[in-house]
């Protein structure tokens, strides 16, 4: 049976770790920001923002959440986001809701100060990444190598295999892994022989947004399974559901280890927002 990596207990043990850092940087006059911007409703963005806050409370790091009409323009935006840039109380700043289709995504990100990019998004800080920079770095594939390295005390050489290719967790979980030395396959929808190739892997970590897709026929006996999808669905009785991209029941019997979801990356994800938080305030 495959050890059950528990993100929640991880999480809160280092939101401790956190707020104890936050707590002697307040000492010395300085209490650490954040700053969400939602475009939109969307009873998701609600759910997510209520847990963020209510962990940024527990960590001591204040909040504040903007709201912008759906069909608000990239001048609006570009506006409001500079005033957040040349406002020295904050220290980090996210956007918590995808793009409407007009506006481009890289666009409105690149309207964040790298400098208080929280979520690694800018191009700048991404191309940081890839260069081997220091910068920041995006909080959900930091939340991945976290959870790694709680299974293992050394994940140099072992075989990780990336589903998904997205800017925001594929591609800089991609290079968080190859800087940690690992042998990365990356797999995305135009892969072949995706099932003998997931076989190989080590680690297997799935960021497709696809539901139960990764099996067991998948996993090669022992290894580690990280699931970061987070889907919502209707069964067949019409309940609303949230599973992840990974038959959890299916592969307990394989894997060696396996996150659950939502209890899984998502805590460390939320926790990472913070962590990240904490040091752009204590780089300002």
């Amino acid at each position: 049976m495959a050890r059950i990596i528990d993100g929640l207990k991880i999480a809160r043990e280092f939101d401790l770790a956190v707020r104890d850092r936050v707590r002697i940087l307040k000492k010395s006059g300085i209490t650490p920001k954040l700053v969400a911007v939602s475009l939109g409703e969307n009873d998701r963005n609600i759910l997510f923002s209520s847990k963020r806050d209510e962990l940024a409370k527990f960590v001591a790091i204040e909040t504040q959440n903007y709201h912008f009409d759906v069909q608000t323009k990239l001048p609006e935006l570009k506006e409001f986001i500079n005033k957040l840039n040349n406002d020295d109380s904050v220290h980090a700043v996210f956007f918590q809701s995808s793009m409407p289709k007009y506006l481009s995504f890289r666009d409105a990100i690149n309207l964040i100060s790298p400098d208080k990019d929280v979520d690694g998004a800018t191009t700048l800080n991404l191309g940081r990444l890839f260069l081997g920079e220091p910068g920041m770095i995006p909080c959900t594939p930091l939340a991945v190598l976290h959870l790694l390295r709680v299974v293992h005390e050394n994940i140099a050489g072992m075989h990780a295999v990336v589903l998904g290719r997205s800017s925001s967790v594929g591609r800089p979980l991609i290079q968080l892994l190859l800087n940690a030395n690992c042998t990365v396959t990356s797999l995305h929808s135009y892969s072949k022989d995706i099932e003998n190739v997931c076989k190989t892997a080590d680690i297997l970590v799935s960021a497709m947004g696809n539901p139960k897709f990764v099996t067991k026929d998948l996993v090669k006996r022992g290894a580690t399974v990280i699931d970061v999808g987070i889907n919502h669905i209707t069964d067949e009785k019409g309940v609303s559901q949230v599973v992840g991209d990974v038959d959890f029941d299916d592969v307990l019997g394989v894997a060696g280890a396996v996150t659950p979801v939502p209890s899984g990356v998502a805590p460390m994800t939320m926790s990472y927002l913070m962590h990240n938080t904490l040091k752009l305030a204590c780089c300002s």
